[in-house]
């Protein structure tokens, strides 16, 4: 081979591999530019100009689509591509993260109800059974809400236990900090009492909510981000 080819191809070779490692530093600063504390843990090329990214944050692992310069980031709700392969890869990389990342929260929320259990509202199912359903839920949620209201059906099947966390503002950490302090233990009375926290449309007298915060931001670092979140069904 001409050795001039030679060295031009040793020197595209050289270019691509910088470039690879431009593109991981570029990202790095654009992490820091936003105050972000991450690290980058995998790094996959698309080929279409984009990179599939994931970055751990805060100790629980977030995909990120990425430019091939590394200077933006982004978590599309909905992505359209003319290449229709990218697209299906992109929607089989984010079914498969989120399956594993699912067994991961999973494992560790399962590990709070343990811990917490004086904080857990445990119903008995209406049949002997083993099958338990967990659930995390915010008194003021809607669909949380539908979901408390389903609690005679559930219990039907399986055993339920219960964690509140106030995701949505002031008035549902108080409504936690109330059940949490007016937990009896006995199924039909902490049932009537968690009716009316979750009735739509009730507020919550202001109450001292330093168990309801703590209880919270330990549900937050498992990682769950939305209500209600349910292992079990």
């Amino acid at each position: 081979m001409n050795k001039g080819l030679i060295f031009l191809l040793c020197y595209f070779a050289l270019c691509n591999v910088a470039y690879a490692q431009a593109d991981r530093a570029s990202l790095e600063r654009t992490l820091e530019a936003n105050n972000v504390q991450g690290k980058i843990i995998s790094n996959s090329d698309l080929g279409s100009g984009l990179s599939m990214v994931v970055i751990e944050i805060s100790n629980q692992h977030v995909p990120f689509l990425a430019t091939n310069d590394g200077k933006m980031l982004f978590q599309p709700d909905v992505s359209i591509f003319q290449d229709k392969n990218t697209q299906t890869y992109i929607q089989g990389f984010y079914k498969e993260f989120y399956a594993k990342e699912k067994v991961n929260i999973d494992t560790r929320l399962q590990d709070i109800f343990k811990v917490r259990s004086e904080q857990v509202f445990s119903f008995k199912s209406k049949k002997n059974t083993k099958k338990t359903i967990y659930i995390v839920s915010d008194p003021n949620c809607p669909y949380c809400q539908k979901e408390f209201a389903n609690l005679n059906k559930r219990l039907e099947e399986a055993n339920v236990k219960l964690l509140l966390v106030g995701f949505l503002g002031e008035d549902s950490m108080f409504k936690v900090a109330h059940a949490l302090k007016n937990k009896t233990g006995n199924q039909a009375k902490d049932m009537a009492m968690l009716g009316g926290l979750y009735a739509p449309k009730t507020k919550a007298k202001p109450i001292d909510t330093k168990m309801a915060k703590i209880l919270t931001q330990a549900i937050a670092d498992a990682g769950v981000r939305s209500v209600p979140y349910i292992i079990g069904e």
